[in-house]
């Protein structure tokens, strides 16, 4: 005789049952939280960094601590966090906070925030701001946290140029300490000693020299570019320091004028304060939407006949309020008039980039002494130079360095003549549409399932179970 089992032993093995299937789910979700596991389906990888994005991260030794300014409202915030996460996915020494600048001021004072949807890098001694929170950006501000070797920025002294230890209005102390912190040593050059730029020079400045450089500095300069070297000339009106015919040499001129805006009144500035608010398309005004200001600036623009392998980009202007003057002379009392015989009516470039391929035929010191002419084959077989001359050299100086966006367009071309902009390039595989198409008897299929078969199973669904539950009453 087979006895069956009572209600309390069934009672029994169903509570034992259900407590074993919870403790399993709490142990699933303890390992899942402990050790949790991504996969991203998608064909373009949207939710998943780079391969080179990981092995960065993952081979990280020190924490790295983010810190966001956002509105708790700006909807760039949460994709920002989802971002971090996937970071942090890799790496648990990835770790970030997010702070509204408008409810904690004091921060944003702090790390010297400006704009919204800043992210400050923290780590390995160092700190990094970057103002685009997308993959590349990220990944490469934690390369430079970690970068253990420093590249030199040398600044050229000997004719009256600008001092990077002086501390007075006219000096360059604060963009000396900027630049530093930039993972950069900042030195003194003097090519009047030796005429030879040093091979750790990541860039040479010249910074409103007073007095005209002498042949064998610019021929070291020339010598430089074609080692793939990084140039910058910062001017000032009717003061070239002998540098016209070298730049011309690349296709680079620099006119005898100075920039008058009648804008600059709205922002109870002098007329002889131009604001730079149009940019052209590169690295180092790419999302730059701040403006600038450059007092006493001088028109730089693009010559007629450019170098082959040189290629010139004008990468600041006046507004349309702005001219060209140049029978105005500084120090006098009279307020310059716009004359439409002499002067150029604006935008006005007052900045130009050029990259100098190194099969350039343009780096023979020579040319110097004859400007017009052809310059020679340089002796690198590739890479590329670069040369940025902007007419104005006070925006960075300790007066107005600090002034709207003079300090990030200084230091954002610092980065990329420097060649720390981008030291690696993540490129994400595009997902191509699929389209769908159909033959005439699968348009037909579809319609008559669609439209027949679909509503008939739901149908006859119902009115069998209607039959069943009427014949078990």
């Amino acid at each position: 005789m087979i006895r069956k089992p009572g209600k309390l032993t069934l009672l029994s093995n169903t509570a034992l049952g259900f407590i074993a299937f919870l403790g399993i789910l709490v142990f699933v979700a303890l390992i899942g939280q402990r050790h949790p596991m991504r996969l991203d389906l998608t064909e373009s990888k949207r939710y998943s960094i780079s391969d080179q994005s990981q092995k960065i991260v993952e081979s990280l030794k020190d924490d790295i601590n983010f810190k966001g300014f956002y509105q708790e409202a700006d909807p760039n915030r949460e994709q920002t966090r989802n971002l971090l996460e996937t970071y942090r996915y890799y790496s648990k020494k990835i770790n970030y906070q997010f702070t509204d600048p408008d409810r904690d001021p004091s921060l944003a004072k702090h790390y010297q925030i400006r704009t919204y949807g800043t992210l400050v890098l923290e780590g390995f001694g160092k700190t990094q701001t970057i103002s685009t929170a997308d993959e590349e950006t990220i990944t490469n501000a934690i390369l430079k946290l970690t970068q253990e070797q420093q590249r030199t920025v040398y600044f050229l002294t000997g004719h009256g140029d600008r001092d990077i230890s002086n501390v007075d209005k006219d000096g360059y102390s604060t963009a000396k300490g900027a630049i530093e912190k930039e993972n950069f040593q900042v030195r003194t050059l003097n090519l009047l000693v030796d005429p030879k730029i040093p091979d750790d020079a990541a860039l040479v400045v010249i910074a409103d020299p007073q007095k005209p450089l002498l042949t064998t500095e610019l021929g070291a300069l020339r010598q430089y570019i074609n080692r793939n070297g990084s140039v910058m000339f910062l001017l000032e009106p009717f003061s070239d320091g002998g540098v016209a015919g070298f730049l011309k040499s690349y296709g680079i001129t620099i006119s005898p004028d100075i920039i008058v805006d009648t804008m600059s009144r709205v922002f109870g500035a002098s007329y002889l304060i131009p604001v730079i608010t149009e940019y052209g398309f590169h690295k180092i005004t790419d999302g730059f939407n701040v403006a600038c200001f450059f007092p006493t600036t001088r028109s730089i623009d693009s010559a007629e006949g450019i170098p082959r392998a040189v290629d010139l980009l004008e990468l600041a202007f006046t507004s349309s309020y702005s001219w060209a003057e140049t029978d105005y002379r500084l120090g006098q009392p009279e307020a310059p008039k716009f004359d439409e015989t002499k002067d150029r009516k604006g935008p006005i470039s007052v900045a130009v980039i050029a990259t100098i391929s190194a099969a350039n035929p343009g780096n023979d010191p020579k040319s110097q002494e004859q400007p017009t002419g052809k310059p020679s084959e340089a002796t690198d077989s590739g890479g590329q130079a670069q040369l940025l001359v902007l007419g104005d050299s006070d925006f960075a100086s300790n007066s107005y360095f600090n002034l709207q966006g003079n300090s990030d367009f200084f230091l954002n071309a610092i980065n990329f003549l420097g060649q720390q902009e981008n030291l690696i390039s993540i490129q994400r595989p595009r997902t191509a549409g699929v389209p769908l198409t159909l033959s005439k008897s699968q348009n037909r299929l579809l319609f008559w399932v669609g439209l027949l078969l679909m509503p008939a199973l739901v149908v006859a669904s119902g009115l069998a179970v209607f039959q069943w539950r009427r014949k078990h009453r």
